[in-house]
Formats: structure tokens, sequence, C-alpha cells
């Protein structure tokens, strides 16, 4: 049911797309699920994609009198509780609340679905690359910090995190994060790079030509956008993703609560 109801996310968000003609793929977990498995990965339960950064914010823009009323844009500007540099997109009236939030009230807990924004980079590693993701990196973890999601585990981070970035406000630090993000991105490159991931921004630097056109690949029934090199892809996150990971490993984001909008709400 979980499943069911991403993918009706997903496809409101692939008729935004292909009514506006903006470039969309399917990235991550649901990537690999896609041509592992044609459909989710069995213990998954999120579902991701990815837009070049003119496309992702002409979503955004979109949404506002676009998006289907049974959905929600989950971002910054429509939540000021929010902490994450990319977007979601959240069914109303449903609830898939993790663990690490389960005490947050002020905030949408709806089930939802990623996007991630594509943007330029010059090189696959490089020194001012390099700066550029720790930069990201940190400013991510200060609006996590100030935002209340994450608390400072050693004295040093509590020194950056509450004097260094203290006059930094949230507003401030989102504006700061993205101009980071969008370095290059008046420039002609030949990478994106997803430097909203928690992967390795070198691994997520990835040439052009990999992702665009993109290809069709069956996921739960229907197709969609993926990567035109997807091998390549996630032959690079993943190394042998054909390879099955240990039990062990078969991991999701530890839900304490479900509510799929029915009425039909289970405890996990």
């Amino acid at each position: 049911k979980l499943h069911h109801i991403q993918v009706e996310i997903l496809n409101e968000i692939v008729r935004m797309c292909e009514k506006h003609s903006l470039e969309y793929c399917l990235i991550g977990g649901t990537l690999l699920g896609a041509i592992r498995h044609k459909g989710f990965i069995p213990w998954d339960d999120d579902l991701d994609i990815a837009m070049p950064r003119d496309s992702y914010e002409r979503f955004i823009k979109l949404c506002e009198s676009e998006l289907n009323s049974k959905y929600h844009l989950d971002i910054y500007e429509t939540n000021p509780n929010y902490w994450l540099p990319f977007a979601k997109i959240r069914k109303k009236n449903t609830a898939y609340v993790e663990n690490a939030l389960a005490k947050r009230k002020d905030i949408p807990h709806g089930i939802w679905v990623d996007i991630f924004p594509l943007d330029n980079a010059k090189h696959q590693n490089s020194f001012l690359q390099f700066i550029q993701a720790k930069l990201v990196k940190i400013l991510r973890g200060y609006i996590s910090l100030k935002q209340g999601y994450t608390a400072p585990t050693d004295s040093l981070k509590r020194f950056l995190g509450f004097n260094l970035l203290r006059f930094f406000s949230i507003k401030n630090a989102f504006t700061i994060q993205k101009k980071l993000m969008t370095l290059w991105n008046n420039q002609n490159t030949q990478y994106f790079v997803n430097l909203a991931s928690l992967y390795d921004y070198r691994i997520e630097t990835i040439p052009k030509s990999k992702f665009f056109p993109a290809v069709k690949v069956e996921f739960e029934g229907k197709y969609y956008n993926a990567p035109r090199d997807w091998d390549y892809i996630l032959t690079r996150v993943y190394g042998d993703y054909m390879q099955l990971p240990p039990e062990a490993k078969r991991v999701n984001h530890k839900p304490v609560r479900i509510d799929f909008g029915d009425k039909d709400e289970r405890e996990s």
C-alpha cells in the first residue's frame, strides 16, 4: 500500500513534467529497483527522482498552480521547519512517521517522493568542488541543528553550530546553500552533480551525457524516464548492483506509524 501511494505521487509529478516538457529521471534505489526488480526494492520504503536544476525550479514554481490538491510541496518556502536541500511531494491525510522524527508534531509526515536537483559541475573531482561540497554539507548540518532535528555530538560541532554560524538565519542559510550548489550553473559544463545526496559528491558527479536524453525503464508495471546510461550510474554508485546485499543491510526508514489515509492505520 505504501508503494502504491508513492507511485501515485510519482504519476502526478510525471504528469506535470510531461505537460511542461520538464526533464526528470529515476535515481538511487528507485533506479536500482527498476533495473533489478522492475519495481521497488522489496524492502525499500521511499522513491527518488532527479531533475536538472532548471526543470527542478520550474517544477517548484508550477506546484503553486498545477499540483493536484491531494498533494503538498514540502520545502522551506512551504514549511518553515524544513531542513533538506531538496524537495518532497507528500500526499495529504497520510502519514509515514520515521522513528527519528516521531517527536516532531510541527512538520508534515505525509507519504512522500523525493525530488533532487542536478547542478552543473566542472570536473568529477577538484579542490574547488571539494570545498563546495564541504560547505554545502556544513550548511546542511547547521540547518538541521537549528531546526532541532539533530543535536551536536561534541564540543567542536557545538561551537561551530552555535557560534560561528549563529548569526545566519535559517532563510539565509538556505539561500547561501543554494548559491553554493548552483555555483557553476551559469557555465556550460560537462557534468551534473547531486550535492543534495548523502553519497560522496565524487560518486554523484556524472557526465550529463549519461543522464539525458532519458530512456524508458519498467517500474511497477509502467514505464518511466531513467538515465540514458543507467548501467554506468548504478555501477558507479553501487558497484555490482545486481547482487543482493546481506539481509542485515536491507533496511528502511524505521517507521513508528503509517497511515494510508483510509483509516487503515498501522503500528510497526
